[in-house]
């Protein structure tokens, strides 16, 4: 009986770890569920407000289920905000006024690989926070990465403010609703843009990046 329990007890210590790798892979299974429906529900043509009941619906599990993955609001925006993120593709964080440009090239046509989702994301309430959360960070690397080029003063701040806005989806959405602008040309013509801000901001200085220190600061007129 001894030598019986033993194997059992072995057996049942051998299990433990697939059991506790499937319950893992089930647990990521049904939160990408929940994800994947938030975010088809922001998606939804006419969509203006957020139900966590419709979601569920659409996810095919209960409305308790998705309180016990994203138990309130922030931890769900937070989620639906890497998610999108995820679907966006790895984009980089710029360092240089140069790499801002370059910025623009890849994110505009990745705003119109999804449309419907961006769309979405712009004009639904909840869409508009889950893109707060997912712009801060890159604000704030595209305005570090803008530093270099000029002062801290209120029309320098104001540059930067304007190149940034630049690069947002906002600016995508615009050239095409109201010009029919596709991502490519729209990516093509923002980079332009802020090249041609960025060196006529060095002219006013009247000096090249190749002519300054590393890290030398450029200064609005």
């Amino acid at each position: 009986m001894e030598n019986n329990s033993n194997l059992a007890n072995s057996s049942t210590r051998r299990s433990r770890p697939y059991h506790s790798t499937l319950r893992q892979k089930q647990v990521q299974a049904t939160r990408e569920l929940i994800l994947q429906a938030l975010a088809e529900q922001l998606a939804a043509e006419g969509l203006q407000d957020f139900s966590i009941a419709d979601a569920a619906k659409r996810a095919g599990v209960a409305t308790r289920t998705i309180y016990r993955y994203f138990p309130n609001r922030e931890v769900l925006l937070d989620a639906v905000g890497n998610w999108v993120e995820q679907q966006m593709g790895e984009l980089p964080y710029p360092t240089t006024p140069m790499e801002v440009a370059d910025l623009a090239e890849q994110v505009f046509p990745r705003f119109e690989e999804h449309t419907v989702l961006i769309q979405a994301l712009l004009l639904s309430e909840l869409g508009k926070s889950v893109r707060s959360r997912l712009r801060s960070k890159r604000r704030q690397s595209v305005e570090h990465a803008l530093i270099p080029l000029v002062d801290d003063s209120e029309s320098a701040r104001a540059i930067r403010a304007l190149i940034g806005h630049l690069v947002t989806a906002e600016t995508w959405k615009h050239l095409r609703d109201e010009f029919g602008v596709n991502g490519e040309d729209s990516a093509k013509a923002v980079a332009w843009a802020i090249r041609t801000l960025i060196k006529d901001l060095e002219i006013q200085d009247g000096k090249s990046n190749d002519e300054l220190p590393m890290g030398a600061p450029i200064h609005s007129a």
